[in-house]
């Protein structure tokens, strides 16, 4: 798994970081293909550049850039390039008043660092470099929030895969050589009705959650119910649990706030399993009672290509 791991851009499988900034761009229609292709390789081969230069200010900081492609923006971009074998776009999910919208997104840039300022920087050279073919329409900036938890105040991403594991969850093998060390990311940021979950006791939000909200410890099977957001998430095949890596940051501020959530995976189909069974009751009427709570606001898929992809555009 080393090899393979030295193929991954370094964002996709480190930890997160103190810092990080989410952005979101689309392709601008007017322009035609040669135009974008000719351009993306511009921009790609600068990206390099701008993470070394500014490393150089701190390199305690492990600042990291990584970008993806969707479905839509990969044949406009790379036109004589094939398309990863399962890039396809994010699919609205709907069941009752629950919903996980599938939103614009053609190009997805994740700045991790642990300075704001220094991520704050990148993103404005990303921008300057990408806004001559794409419109940034949303860029958000995630934090971590105390002892790594999310707004609700319970531990996030306690299950994530490492060493060799991780590795084998995340990157891609089964694909041609080119894409082999990518990656496949879905984004979707949530927000949170904070006055609706505190009104819960803490035994309810504990049963939501499926761990204990002091000490992060998992409920036991037998009490642990069905509908808890950690059963309801979990991907198994065969009694095998199928992992994934999550990234996800807490965003926002007093007024509004929530989860930005960032999860690789060798194939799009886990999230999506994922998803599926958080959103939508099963045969019991079960589904994740977290979403009683959290409100889905975007929805993408993208590619993140190896380094190996990339290394074709250095100047």
């Amino acid at each position: 798994m080393t090899v393979l791991s030295n193929l991954a851009q370094p964002g996709v499988l480190s930890n997160p970081t103190t810092h990080a900034e989410y952005m979101t761009f689309v392709l601008e229609q007017r322009l035609d293909t040669n135009h974008l292709s000719a351009q993306i390789a511009h921009c790609l081969a600068k990206l390099d550049v701008i993470t070394k230069s500014i490393n150089q200010k701190d390199l305690d900081a492990s600042l990291t850039i990584s970008i993806g492609f969707s479905a839509n923006a990969w044949p406009q971009l790379f036109p004589s390039m094939p398309m990863p074998a399962q890039l396809q776009p994010f699919t609205e999910m709907r069941d009752g008043t629950r919903v996980f919208p599938a939103t614009a997104g053609d190009i997805f840039v994740m700045i991790k660092s642990n300075r704001i300022d220094l991520n704050f920087q990148a993103a404005k050279l990303v921008m300057r470099d990408l806004q001559a073919i794409a419109e940034l329409i949303e860029d958000i900036q995630g934090y971590k929030y105390l002892d790594n938890r999310d707004m609700i105040d319970f531990v996030d991403g306690t299950e994530n895969p490492s060493g060799d594991e991780r590795v084998e969850a995340v990157l891609v093998q089964q694909d041609i050589e080119l894409h082999q060390g990518g990656s496949y990311l879905t984004t979707q940021r949530y927000v949170d009705n904070l006055d609706k979950w505190e009104a819960q006791h803490t035994e309810y939000q504990e049963q939501v959650i499926g761990r204990t909200k002091m000490d992060n410890v998992e409920l036991d099977d037998d009490v642990k119910p069905a509908w808890a957001h950690n059963a309801k998430s979990k991907v198994e095949i065969d009694d095998v649990e199928i992992k994934m890596l999550r990234q996800n940051r807490p965003w926002g501020n007093a007024k509004e706030h929530g989860t930005f959530f960032v999860g690789f995976a060798s194939t799009p189909e886990i999230i999506n399993t994922s998803l599926k069974q958080m959103i939508f009751a099963d045969d019991n009427g079960d589904y994740d009672r977290l979403l009683d709570f959290v409100d889905a606001k975007t929805g993408a898929i993208y590619f993140m290509p190896s380094a190996t992809f990339l290394g074709q555009f250095d100047d």
